[in-house]
C-alpha cells in the first residue's frame, strides 16, 4: 500500500471527551498513512499533543465544540496554510458543514477531500432548505464520504452521493474494557450491595432513552425488587429524568452518578453491572444515534446488552445474538427484556460469549484502521478531477519556467 498525507480538519479531538473524539484520534493514531490533524484548542492540549506520534495543529475555532461562524475565517486560513506546508493527497474533514472548506478549495486548486459523517449530521439541516442545498453540493463534490455505519450510508445515498464513494469505518473499542473483579468501594458508595444493577453510560440527552427506562422501573420493580437503575453521564436532559423519577416514585431505585472521567474508571462500573441498556431512539428533529459504541465497550466487560431499534444501534448490536434490541418508545417491552434477561441466565451468557468475541475481534482500532487505510487508498487512486489536473499543468509550466 502507498503511503499518502491526509490532513483531518476536525472540530472535536482530545482531550475533548465522547465518541467522535476517540473516533478521530484512533484514526489519527493507528493509521499507516502520514497524519497532519487541525482541531481546536483545549485547555490541556499542549500536554495532549506532545505526547503523540502524529502533528496536530491547534487554532482559536470551533471553541466548546461549537459551529461558531465568526471563526470560520480563521479555520479557513489554518487549512489553507497547511495545504502550502504539508501538500496532502487527501483532506478529510470530520464535520460536513467544514467541508465547505474543502468544496472550494477542490474547485480553486484541485484539492481532493472526503467528508466524515456520523448520522445526525446527515439528519439536522434537512429542514432548513438552503442549508440542506449546500450539504448536498459538498457531498456530491466530494472524492469520497466516510460513515460511521451502514445506517449512515444510508442517509448519505439519499443525498444523491454514488455509492462507490461511500466508505464505512465503525467506531472501535478501546482494550482497555474488560472483565475484571467488582470494585467493593463503589458497590459501598453508590448503596449497591445485593442489588440487580442495570447501567446507562452516555450523555443525558433525549435520544438516548434514559427516559423510557426510569418509566420502566416500576414494571420492572414488580418482578425484581432489587433492581436499581445506575445512570453513568451527564447532559442537559439531567434534571428532567431526576423530576421523572421522582414523580414515577422511583427515586430510591434509580441512580446519577455524573460524568466519570477515564476508561479505567468508567471500566468500573461497567464491572457493576448486570445488565447494560440503551434504548436509543430517533427524534423528529432530526437526532439519532449514528452507531452506539458504548454497546460493544459494555460488551467487552462481559455485560449482556439492551439496546433501542432506531439508527445504527442495530449494527452494533445483534438482536439475538450479540444482545438484545427492543422498541425504544414503549416502557412495558422495555420492562419486559430486562426482566426475561434477569429470569434466563443461560441467555446472557450466550450473549455476554457472543458480544465479547465480536467487539473484541471486529472492533478493535487496529482492525478499523486498515478500513480506513484501504479506503483512503482508493480515494487517491482515482482519476484526477479536471481541476486537480490543471493545478498539475500550471505547476508543471511553473518548474519549466
Amino acid at each position: 500500500m502507498k503511503r499518502r498525507k491526509i490532513v483531518l480538519v476536525t472540530g472535536v479531538f482530545p482531550p475533548g471527551i465522547g465518541g467522535m473524539q476517540n473516533y478521530y484520534y484512533n484514526l489519527s493514531k493507528h493509521t499507516k498513512h502520514g497524519m497532519t490533524v487541525i482541531a481546536p484548542e483545549y485547555k490541556g492540549s499542549a500536554e495532549f499533543d506532545s505526547d503523540q506520534p502524529f502533528t496536530i495543529v491547534r487554532g482559536s475555532f470551533m471553541r466548546d465544540e461549537q459551529v461558531d461562524v465568526t471563526s470560520w475565517r480563521r479555520l479557513f486560513r489554518q487549512v489553507r496554510r497547511t495545504m502550502r506546508s504539508e501538500d496532502p493527497d487527501v483532506t478529510v474533514y470530520g464535520y460536513v458543514l467544514i467541508g465547505f472548506i474543502g468544496l472550494l478549495l477542490r474547485i480553486f486548486s484541485g484539492r481532493r477531500y472526503v467528508i466524515s459523517t456520523h448520522g445526525m449530521d446527515m439528519l439536522m439541516f434537512r429542514k432548513y432548505i438552503g442549508l440542506n442545498q449546500i450539504v448536498k453540493l459538498i457531498l456530491r463534490k466530494a472524492d469520497g464520504v466516510l460513515t460511521n455505519s451502514e445506517y449512515t450510508r444510508r442517509l448519505v445515498r439519499q443525498y444523491g452521493v454514488h455509492p462507490d464513494r461511500i466508505g464505512i469505518v465503525n467506531p472501535g473499542v478501546e482494550k482497555i474494557y474488560e472483565k475484571k473483579a467488582v470494585n467493593r468501594e463503589l458497590v459501598q458508595q453508590h448503596g449497591l450491595e445485593g442489588k440487580y444493577v442495570i447501567l446507562s453510560v452516555g450523555r443525558l440527552v433525549v435520544r438516548k432513552g434514559n427516559d423510557r427506562t426510569i418509566e420502566a422501573m416500576p414494571a420492572i420493580l414488580e418482578q425484581i425488587p432489587n433492581a436499581v437503575y445506575v445512570i453513568v453521564g451527564d447532559g442537559p436532559d439531567r434534571e428532567r429524568l431526576e423530576t421523572l423519577a421522582r414523580t414515577l416514585g422511583v427515586t430510591d431505585a434509580v441512580r446519577f452518578i455524573g460524568s466519570v472521567s477515564g476508561g479505567e474508571l468508567l471500566n468500573e462500573y461497567f464491572n457493576l453491572a448486570d445488565q447494560f441498556i440503551m434504548a436509543c431512539r430517533e427524534l423528529e428533529k432530526g437526532d439519532a444515534e449514528g452507531f452506539g459504541i458504548v454497546y460493544l465497550e459494555a460488551a467487552s466487560a462481559g455485560v449482556p446488552v439492551i439496546a433501542g431499534r432506531s439508527g445504527g444501534a442495530v449494527e452494533a448490536v445483534l438482536d439475538g445474538e450479540t444482545g438484545m434490541v427492543v422498541d425504544p418508545h414503549s416502557p412495558a417491552a422495555i420492562a419486559d427484556m430486562i426482566v426475561h434477561l434477569a429470569r434466563n441466565p443461560a441467555l446472557r451468557e450466550q450473549l455476554v460469549r457472543s458480544g465479547y468475541k465480536r467487539a473484541k475481534t471486529q472492533f478493535q482500532h487496529e482492525v478499523l484502521a486498515e478500513l480506513f487505510d484501504q479506503y483512503v487508498g482508493r480515494v487517491c487512486a482515482r482519476p484526477a478531477t479536471r481541476w486537480r489536473r490543471a493545478r498539475a499543468g500550471e505547476t508543471a509550466v511553473s518548474k519549466r519556467s
